[in-house]
């Protein structure tokens, strides 16, 4: 880990021009890939849920999904070993499929501090086989479609709220347009864009955090919180919202790869900090907004400022002011988790279309190992593949309420079921500790992310059906 003197795991530093980002941009992307919307649905759960429920959980599933994180790590180091001792070119990148009938011979020193690069599906295809690669494959499929489908519906949705109620079509082809050509970046050429939205992520927040304290303060609650039977009321409903919030895990390869840092160890604490990053601000969000509205509070919360308003003397031009600021504040607070989508959907579509890319060349290779790279127009026509049908999907079926309810599943086992299981298989094909072992992701927390990710997804196919 790096000491007081080395560069600090979260510092920013000059672009270099070389297709790696600083650190600091890596925590950034990770709070974009998780803080996509479902943060939004936070304030309803904690009301159903009671809020020393809420920020229990929130702390719980936060813990978790660092955990999940860093089993990856550990399982892409164990990968870059395998593939290191059986002398596989290093120029087939992270498409080049690891073969399971090679010979591993002892792995070096020399091979062991030089970990080579792995994606999911390759990690699946190494650890589980040809049966967990296509498991993946349709789980990451039927998340990534969902989750698409409902960014575009949402953007939709906000822009026919507040301007032209019959435009879903024309808002969905508007969504398009931007989010189509940032798909086809790396993720290294879109530092500034997604900074700056992770920041108008960041204001939002604030003025939902304010606004909300300063109602509190000088009127008190709009509604009461819901009323509970049972000690345990709502929290069933709530551990499958508060995971859905911390999602990232398919990403993880792709936000590492180009990541400098000093030590791999510092890749750990890059997402250990952005995960108490989001559970700081998920707690500073939803705690605040939910005793605010109780029982009135809207399944995504920012609609509440629909209607969020001071009765002040009108008479008094100051009074007439601090109205009209509340009012522009409030159409901020409506409006921006569409701006917000923006910047998800390009990272998630080059998640999605990176894994149809694999599964395309593998099926090509008929299970022989590809050593060159993929060029780049096969990059972004599988980007492409990725980004059009959700969006006519959305054009056809803007209600994304049978949507969600289904990828919700599929999420949760992809943030806790798979990264357990993985870490599982790699420590029994590639025994010993890695540069990334912590207490985090050794064995205890792999049975338990698989034994709870197991519970957790049950419970959300049982609420789907």
């Amino acid at each position: 880990m790096s000491t007081a003197t080395e560069q600090s795991p979260i510092n920013f530093q000059p672009d270099e021009g070389d297709g790696t980002m600083a650190p600091g941009y890596a925590v950034v992307f990770c709070l974009n890939y998780m803080m996509g919307s479902g943060y939004l649905t936070l304030p309803r759960a904690f009301a159903d849920a009671g809020l020393a429920w809420g920020l229990s959980i929130l702390v719980a599933v936060s813990i978790g999904a660092t955990a999940a994180a860093e089993c990856l790590l550990d399982c892409m180091a164990r990968a870059g070993w395998i593939a290191a001792a059986r002398a596989l070119p290093e120029s087939g990148g992270s498409f080049c499929r690891v073969p399971l009938d090679a010979p591993s011979p002892p792995v070096t020193r020399l091979q062991r501090e030089a970990p080579r690069p792995v994606q999911l599906p390759d990690l699946c295809a190494l650890y589980l086989g040809d049966t967990g690669y296509a498991a993946y494959v349709t789980l990451i499929s039927g998340y990534m479609l969902g989750s698409l489908w409902c960014y575009a519906a949402i953007f939709a949705a906000a822009l026919e709220a507040n301007l032209a109620p019959s435009g879903h079509v024309l808002y969905v082809g508007l969504f398009a347009v931007f989010v189509v050509p940032l798909s086809l970046k790396d993720l290294a050429d879109q530092k500034a864009v997604q900074t700056l939205l992770a920041f108008g992520r960041v204001v939002m927040l604030a003025v939902m955090l304010v606004t909300a304290l300063t109602y509190l303060w000088s009127m008190g609650p709009i509604a009461p919180m819901p009323k509970r039977t049972g000690t345990f009321d709502g929290v069933a409903a709530l551990a499958p919202v508060v995971t859905f919030s911390l999602v990232l895990h398919h990403s993880v390869p792709q936000i590492v790869a180009p990541v400098k840092v000093r030590s791999e160890f510092d890749k750990n604490v890059l997402f250990r900090r952005a995960f108490i990053g989001a559970c700081l601000l998920y707690a500073l969000f939803a705690a605040p907004v939910a005793y605010l509205f109780g029982e009135k509070t809207q399944s995504a919360a920012n609609l509440g400022w629909a209607t969020y308003h001071h009765v002040h003397d009108a008479s008094d031009p100051r009074d007439a002011l601090k109205t009209r600021l509340i009012a522009w504040l409030a159409q901020f607070v409506v409006l921006y988790p569409a701006v917000n989508v923006l910047a998800t959907y390009p990272l998630n579509v080059i998640t999605f279309g990176d894994a149809l890319l694999a599964a395309h060349r593998r099926f090509q290779a008929n299970g022989e190992v590809s050593a060159t790279p993929p060029s780049r127009t096969s990059v972004r026509i599988a980007r492409l593949v990725a980004a059009v049908p959700p969006l006519i999907g959305a054009c056809i079926q803007p209600d994304i309420s049978s949507v969600t309810n289904v990828t919700g599943c599929f999420g949760l086992f992809l943030c806790a079921v798979v990264p357990g299981v993985l870490s599982l298989a790699a420590r029994r094909l590639a025994p010993g500790p890695t540069e990334h072992a912590s207490p985090l992701n050794g064995k205890a927390a792999a049975v338990a992310l698989v034994l709870v990710g197991l519970v957790l997804t049950a419970g959300s196919l049982a609420a789907a059906l």
